[in-house]
């Protein structure tokens, strides 16, 4: 039956010191609506100092766009640039000058987030005076820029600003108010924008354009294994994420900023969150997912942290989205909702309120050298397949596969069932290879939750994979597999869709 359901159901304004004003130019209308899903761009480009050099480019601004996004934080180190005077040079305005008005083209919002945090970490008051200048110079340059564009007075306060913070705060908001009476201004509290103190932060009450920011790392270990830049945790590897205690808790911290946001009547930007490479990437989506699900619940926005160098959601050597992260920020129509979220209906189709993954072509990553991929038209659901062009066989079925992340958890009992499309790209109709296929543990041992093995011929034909799950796995913890190494020929596989206790309709 499960065989028959799928395939028949799823068939801007002109700025001061001469911004060329493109976005309004155009008739572009900017969004005045609260910041919904966002990321972080442009903090470790070369493009500050060495614009030829850029890696990110006008044109991913719109990419963001169309990715789903309605805001980038651009992250500022101006403090490098400043002259003995404190000035910052006609050519770095003249850069900014040109992502505000690309971005505000491509109908994003943009937060100028000074980004110095860690120079004022360490000294206080070459900060306070860098601090001060930069709003000097920013604030009245975009003060008639539209509603879209928001400034961020200083990204993470800690260290030496700790104790001066609401002090810093009140002045520098001070600075931007006398030319931005009205523009939002996003703030956070001190000791890296912990949600542990936003109960410190002073604001004041009469000003209502203000966004309270907070960041979000938790688990630390987990988002952050193998970072080098953390000394305790620069060899750590294998730290896992998923149990029902830990995506309960992100639910319980989310809980006490929505009680605060209700105490105090303050939006809430939850500015940074993300987990690092290192990590395993289903465990990786999964965590992705559970946050930004929890900060929607809740009425925050949210901006990833970040588009490209580490943490990253574009491949920027590839040149395109890293698919399941993307897709674990902005779920496409009938995918699952993580864990954490108020359950929801998906679609018509029954079959679809029990999927466990994102059942769509970009879900799949294959690993393994002698290998190439990319997508084609095809019959199955969805109309698209991944094609792998493989060179040869290998030694070993799994020295090359493909694997799709489960996003939902398993439960001991569980009944679950794997369907896929794929064939052998050849016009040999007696052609076969036979593949491994099975649900398992997406690190190190890689046990099998279910397993079994699918004929492939050059025919676009069902791979169907059932079985009962014999222990509890905790959402990230499991990832489709086809293993093709031994296949020495091109493949197509379609979308998967991977089903828990599905029962059809009789």
């Amino acid at each position: 039956m499960l065989r028959t359901h799928l395939p028949r159901l799823l068939g801007a304004a002109c700025l001061a010191f001469g911004l060329a004003s493109t976005a309004l130019a155009q008739g572009v209308t900017l969004p005045a609506q609260a910041l919904k899903r966002g990321v972080n761009v442009l903090g470790y480009d070369p493009i500050w100092k060495e614009p030829a050099k850029a890696r990110f480019q006008m044109r991913h601004l719109q990419a963001i766009r169309d990715g789903g996004f309605d805001h980038v934080r651009v992250n500022l180190h101006a403090f490098e640039h400043m002259d003995a005077a404190g000035q910052l040079p006609a050519s770095w305005f003249k850069q900014l000058d040109e992502v505000l008005a690309a971005s505000l083209s491509a109908g994003l919002q943009v937060i100028i987030d000074q980004h110095n945090f860690m120079d004022c970490a360490k000294s206080i008051d070459t900060c306070r005076s860098k601090l001060k200048a930069f709003w000097r110079q920013v604030a009245p340059r975009y003060k008639d820029a539209p509603d879209g564009v928001l400034f961020e007075i200083l990204n993470e306060p800690n260290g030496a600003a700790d104790p001066l913070w609401n002090d810093i705060l009140a002045e520098n908001l001070q600075i931007i108010r006398e030319t931005n009476p009205k523009r939002r201004v996003v703030v956070g509290p001190k000791f890296w924008n912990s949600m542990d103190h936003l109960d410190s932060l002073k604001l004041p009450e009469a000003d209502r354009n203000l966004v309270v920011t907070f960041h979000y790392y938790s688990p630390f270990p987990f988002t952050h294994q193998g970072a080098h830049w953390v000394e305790e945790f620069k060899n750590t590897s294998g730290v896992t994420w998923g149990t029902a205690v830990e995506r309960e808790q992100i639910g319980k911290d989310f809980d006490k900023v929505k009680a605060w946001a209700q105490k105090h009547g303050r939006p809430i930007l939850l500015g940074e969150f993300g987990a690092l490479e290192t990590g395993a990437l289903a465990q990786r989506v999964a965590w992705t997912s559970t946050v930004a699900r929890a900060a929607e619940a809740r009425g925050f926005g949210w901006s990833y942290w970040q588009f490209d160098s580490d943490f990253i959601v574009w491949d920027m050597k590839a040149d395109g989205w890293v698919k399941p992260i993307l897709n674990a920020l902005v779920p496409s129509p009938g995918a699952p909702v993580a864990a954490a979220a108020p359950a929801a209906a998906r679609s018509s189709d029954p079959a679809l309120d029990h999927l466990i993954n994102v059942n769509k072509v970009s879900a799949w990553s294959v690993y393994g050298d002698g290998q190439s991929t990319q997508q084609v038209a095809c019959e199955a659901s969805g109309k698209t397949c991944l094609r792998v062009a493989l060179q040869g066989k290998r030694a070993n079925p799994w020295d090359i596969g493909a694997m799709a992340p489960i996003t939902g958890d398993i439960r001991k009992g569980d009944k679950l069932q794997v369907l896929l499309w794929a064939r052998l790209d050849t016009d040999d109709a007696k052609a076969q290879a036979t593949v491994p296929v099975s649900l398992q543990l997406s690190t190190a041992p890689y046990t099998a939750v279910v397993s079994g093995s699918a004929v492939l011929t050059n025919k676009l034909e069902p791979v169907v994979l059932t079985g009962t799950s014999q222990v509890d796995q905790p959402a990230g913890s499991v990832a489709l597999s086809v293993q093709i190494g031994q296949v020495g020929q091109p493949l197509w596989l379609s979308a998967p869709f991977v089903l828990r206790n599905f029962v059809p309709a009789k």
